[in-house]
């Protein structure tokens, strides 16, 4: 086998197509593993930062894409120590649960009141959840000590068989199902399940259970955010990154070539309005962005073994609506304002209606700033339904995350020798946390192929190579 030696002289480059948390994670883990010794081409014709994005209003900036981050989120917090970033806490907001018609359940300031209130309409059961879905949660941090021994997984359900061999059945059942069968009321579920999951992923409590009880995770924990804007931390970490090389156009191609009897990889690429096309060879390409054909920017694959790459399911579409002005309680049946508002109903025209503080935190005079997340676009004859008066409006439309069915997949991190796919996590759930973690795992997929194709040298990184483990 080829000695590693042949390529000191030179460092390796790899090719990593994507410009989200997902990428900029993989680049940096590559990076730690390698010890510095590679080059990265990373492939991006939109700005860095992916479903990370924020919008301007007056003088201020707000999250219009992934805006949340749970305290357990380890990766997360690590990246934001090593930039050297600083934490938003999320402000405490008085809630209410829509129905459609009426205000179902409302947060009193007290907090001895809202559990008074809890208790009554749905009885214990709210702090049954709670617990259950802590040990779910402690079982899903397993892969941080996984991965820190250097495990890696060809695919999802191999990483879920990791933390727990009960995780895989989860993707099977709709959340809905797997609750009643636990023993809850269908109230509580269509109640305090259903709100968050209309808000964090658009969709029911006909999600398959991962994903569900990814929802409820954020409910019981602190949240935070990365002042300034989440979108830094993609940025920052490729931009910092020396070893990191970014190409500013769009990959529309990848051919399956060989050489010397391993896989080559024909990168094909050009900017969004140019015919001319480029093209740049690697032995290892590493995908961070979606791949269903609903994306506005396709990538085929050609000349691949056996049926090729297909990549079934649709993202959902999601609607942030951003409106200044002053909420109309008296449209949700309610006598004086809440801070956020939660559907629990599917056939309304909105998700939820939130007042949201700048990138930079809260101000000292309140801007009126309000997020509407819906399905559509809403006109503004409906947004006026919901507002006393409207200053102000800007939307963002996007391509949020996966939707979710109890469909049986079978997604893959790697997807032929030397080609990974670090997005498969998304089929699980969908998160800022989560594609991180895809990141890693990928990364050291990577990392293991190179050792095990160019070398019969002992692994010289920090993670011992008997640490290294396919998961199959």
């Amino acid at each position: 086998m080829r000695s590693l030696r042949k390529y000191k002289h030179q460092k390796l480059v790899r090719a990593v197509i994507g410009g989200g948390i997902g990428a900029a994670s993989t680049t940096h883990f590559l990076t730690e593993l390698f010890n510095n010794d590679l080059k990265i081409d990373l492939y991006e014709g939109n700005k860095i930062g992916g479903r990370l994005a924020t919008i301007k209003i007056d003088d201020n900036e707000y999250e219009a894409g992934g805006s949340i981050i749970h305290q357990e989120n380890k990766y997360m917090q690590e990246f934001l120590n090593l930039l050297g970033m600083e934490y938003r806490p999320a402000r405490e907001q008085r809630f209410g649960i829509w129905d459609g018609t009426e205000v179902v359940f409302q947060e009193s300031d007290s907090k001895i009141f809202t559990l008074i209130k809890l208790m009554y309409r749905y009885g214990i059961q709210p702090f049954r959840l709670n617990s259950y879905i802590g040990s779910i949660l402690a079982d899903f941090n397993k892969i941080y000590h996984l991965q820190n021994e250097g495990r890696s997984f060809v695919n999802v359900t191999s990483m879920l068989m990791a933390m727990n061999e009960k995780f895989p059945k989860l993707l099977r059942v709709s959340v809905k199902d797997h609750l009643l069968n636990l023993g809850y009321a269908e109230k509580l579920i269509d109640e305090l399940v259903e709100a968050p999951l209309l808000v964090d992923y658009g969709q029911t409590t006909s999600v398959q259970s991962f994903v569900g009880c990814v929802t409820l995770a954020a409910t019981i924990g602190n949240l935070w955010a990365v002042k300034g804007g989440n979108k830094k931390v993609p940025e920052h970490l490729i931009y910092r990154n020396v070893n990191v090389n970014v190409v500013s156009s769009y990959v529309k191609k990848i051919r399956y070539l060989t050489k010397d009897d391993f896989p080559i990889y024909e990168v094909q690429y050009s900017n969004i309005d140019d015919v001319n096309v480029m093209k740049n060879h690697y032995d290892i390409v590493i995908l961070a962005t979606p791949l269903t054909e609903d994306q506005k920017m396709q990538i085929t694959f050609e000349e691949f073994p056996s049926d090729g790459l297909t990549f079934s399911g649709e993202y959902q579409t999601t609607v942030a609506t951003f409106v200044k002005g002053n909420l109309n309680p008296n449209y949700f049946g309610l006598e004086e304002e809440l801070d956020s508002i939660l559907s629990c109903n599917s056939n309304m025209q909105i998700r939820s209606v939130g007042k949201v503080d700048t990138v930079e935190g809260p101000t000292k005079i309140d801007p009126k700033i309000w997020k509407i997340f819906s399905n559509a676009s809403l006109p503004l004859n409906v947004l006026h339904n919901f507002f006393l008066n409207i200053e102000e409006v800007k939307e963002v439309v996007w391509k949020a995350y996966p939707r979710y069915s109890t469909n049986v997949r079978l997604d893959k991190f790697k997807l032929y020798d030397g080609l990974y796919h670090v997005n498969a996590i998304e089929w699980i759930a969908s998160a800022m946390e989560m594609s991180a973690i895809g990141g890693r795992n990928v990364a050291i997929l990577a990392h293991r192929e190179f050792l095990q194709r160019f070398s019969n040298e002992p692994n010289r990184s920090d993670i011992r190579k008997d640490k290294y483990k396919l998961e199959l």
